[in-house]
């Protein structure tokens, strides 16, 4: 015979996953449904009761029917996370993950194959923090004119790592020029990481000189932006469109806070910063009111810091509270191992 509290954690885990499924209250004859007959139906509505007076079960309004809480949540995710309630991922993920990620890897195009990947395996938002730059060693730089006076800078970093920006300057250069623009950019960074070539490096090119010696000056100056905004490493995040059709956002509150945080990129990436544990493989999960950042105190997030080429990135996935938690450990952990495998 089921000892009573495990029957009431498998009430509670099928009242947050019917309700994950379809965001209305849940009732014991569908509880005792989805167990599969071995429960009845006036015992699953006597643990109900227990549930919500333990506070980890809610009835809105005067529906007969149950939500689960952010206790109710907590009890359950607690349970995924230390073993017992987990899923494994679904059949043929694996080989999809890793083809994918070796056709990105050590690429610019890992970071949004992440973020897609992630946002396919849990039917959320999947955000992915890139490791920051600021650490990788320049190999070159490479010039190739453009039209209109524009120039694209290719810098090519260790590891294989790319970045690209386009300059517009105030003369023409022939293709020799910029070459040998390129060779005197590059004989001064080869070697430099990218927070010494942002910290000045570059600043005492002259103007005065040969046509490349001011190409090299020129572009310098005006590109010192392909080394900015390397610090905090590269952001993309995919699915949105997954979470707006939830009728939870007829409240147009939620959907200002959900627009507020995701058109700040300092705010995600701070956020994802503040929320993720130290310890790699680790994961974080935050629910609803748990959540330190007011915005997302109608939403959940789950996050883990991660290994990419060698550099530390961080994995989200950010829904609804009801969100399929299981789903969304499952699918980071298989984006961790697979990771942690390309190394």
């Amino acid at each position: 015979m089921i000892q009573r509290d495990d029957r009431e954690f498998q009430v509670l885990a099928a009242v947050v996953r019917l309700y994950s499924e379809t965001g209305l209250p849940v009732s014991s004859a569908l509880v005792a449904r989805w167990l599969g007959g071995t429960v009845s139906s006036a015992t699953v509505r006597s643990d109900m009761m227990r549930l919500e007076d333990q506070g980890l079960l809610g009835k809105p309004h005067t529906s007969a029917g149950r939500v689960p809480s952010d206790k109710g949540f907590r009890s359950f995710v607690n349970r995924i996370l230390e073993g017992d309630a987990s899923l494994p991922p679904p059949s043929g993920v694996l080989p999809m993950v890793e083809q994918e990620l070796r056709r990105s890897a050590g690429t610019h195009a890992m970071v949004k194959s992440l973020a897609s990947l992630l946002s396919r395996l849990t039917d959320n938002i999947g955000i992915i923090l890139g490791p920051a730059w600021d650490g990788v060693r320049a190999l070159r730089l490479e010039l190739y004119s453009q039209e209109g006076r524009r120039i694209l800078m290719v810098l090519i970093l260790d590891n294989a790592l790319v970045r690209t920006g386009t300059i517009a300057v105030d003369e023409p250069f022939s293709a020799t020029v910029l070459d040998d623009a390129a060779r005197l950019l590059s004989e001064r960074i080869c070697g430099l990481t990218v927070r010494e070539i942002r910290d000045g490096a570059l600043d005492d090119l002259s103007l005065n000189g040969d046509a490349a010696e001011r190409c090299a000056s020129e572009l310098a100056q005006r590109g010192s932006d392909l080394f900015l905004d390397v610090e905090e490493g590269d952001l993309e995040l995919m699915g949105v469109a997954n979470m707006l059709d939830a009728p939870e956002f007829s409240d147009p509150d939620r959907l200002k806070n959900l627009v507020r945080f995701l058109e700040s990129p300092r705010s995600i990436r701070g956020a994802l910063q503040r929320l993720s544990p130290e310890n790699e493989g680790g994961i974080a999960v935050w629910i609803g009111t748990e959540n330190p950042i007011d915005e997302l105190q109608g939403f959940s997030l789950v996050s883990s810091p991660c290994e990419m080429n060698g550099r530390r990135g961080v994995l989200a996935v950010l829904g609804l509270r009801r969100m399929p938690y299981d789903r969304a450990i499952a699918g980071m952990q298989v984006l961790i191992r697979s990771l942690k495998q390309q190394d």
